[in-house]
């Protein structure tokens, strides 16, 4: 069935360390079309013409035109300022540091443009499609290689006084641990994160740790001793993967402690792909911060998987979009 010419139409591109996920939806969060493409690792003009060319053939998939699109909403990784559409900081793509990309993208592509931090934008999503939906005050926190998170308060993202709020991966655990990605020590993503299982495991197993993942290591080299050869190793009992498992997850628990005694959220929602652990991983975090959150008020925060899965930034992007362009008619 054709989609009716007033239906607004936006495109929500999620763009990560290695791959770019654009999304062609509406402001209810029906998804038209999608289409993934690899994030080029060259310069910033590079990524940006990659970023226009994925969204461009999303809409080629079913065959519409880009006159239809009444916006584009970007989410990125890192330190973003939406309100002056450009990225201070960007870990996993670092050749946007300080790159207006707003302007960037807009000047490939003349058609208005904002952009938001991908943590928050897949907050949004959650909150208005996905799992916190009918919700005011929720967190979006996602466990993968980092940790990053989204904060929603009475409806809205909570961006701070300079956009940079919610970087609760940052947060220090515990105050003589180690730098990991983090500037500060001991971050809550320098412990319990996917690149700090695998940096962790790394390091034991050159000290001499005695582990099935030796094995793994010599015959594939450090980067197949990732999060998933870890907790696969785990399941077997292995004694260097139960060790490191179990002190992520009482720093996961730790940090979950924090992040309820501060906003007091009525839902965390978890995502990443570490929430694919969940019985092994998330739930005994959660039983930590239920036992330890101030005044008793833990076993009321509801906490639960995310909803939209990979798309969760793509369409918040979309909803981000709809809601804070001043657009032109169809």
């Amino acid at each position: 069935m054709p989609l009716p010419a007033d239906v607004p139409i936006y495109v929500g591109v999620d763009l990560g360390g290695t791959k770019i996920l654009a999304v062609v939806g509406t402001a209810d969060g029906g998804v038209l079309s999608q289409e993934l493409d690899e994030t080029p690792q060259g310069s910033a003009t590079q990524v940006v013409d990659a970023m226009v060319r994925t969204a461009r053939n999303a809409l080629d998939r079913i065959e519409l035109s880009p006159d239809r699109v009444r916006g584009v909403g970007i989410a990125c990784a890192g330190a973003i300022n939406a309100k002056q559409g450009f990225v201070r900081h960007c870990p996993q793509v670092r050749v946007l540091d300080g790159a207006p990309l707003v302007r960037m993208f807009q000047d490939r592509w003349d058609i208005p443009s904002v952009i938001g931090n991908d943590a928050n934008m897949a907050g949004l999503g959650e909150h208005r499609f996905g799992a916190g939906r009918g919700l005011s005050h929720l967190i979006y926190i996602t466990v993968s290689t980092g940790i990053g998170s989204g904060i929603v308060i009475d409806g809205k993202v909570y961006e701070g006084a300079s956009g940079y709020a919610g970087e609760f991966g940052h947060m220090t655990v515990d105050a003589h641990g180690p730098l990991g990605t983090s500037a500060n020590p001991g971050a809550w993503e320098s412990l319990c994160s996917g690149s700090a299982l695998s940096r962790i495991a790394l390091r034991r197993l050159a000290a001499g740790a005695k582990s099935s993942l030796r094995m793994l290591l010599e015959a594939e080299g450090p980067e197949a001793v990732d999060a998933v050869a870890i907790f696969a190793a785990y399941r077997n009992k292995d004694p260097l993967a139960g060790l490191i498992i179990q002190r992520a997850i009482t720093y996961l628990g730790a940090g979950l402690t924090n992040v309820v005694n501060i906003l007091n959220p009525g839902r965390i929602i978890i995502g990443g792909g570490l929430s694919n652990e969940w019985d092994a991983y998330i739930v005994p975090a959660i039983a930590i911060m239920r036992g330890q959150a101030f005044a008793g008020i833990g076993p009321e925060v509801d906490v639960v998987r995310a909803g939209l899965g990979a798309n969760n930034g793509a369409l918040g992007a979309i909803a981000f979009a709809a809601d804070g362009m001043t657009l032109p008619a169809t």
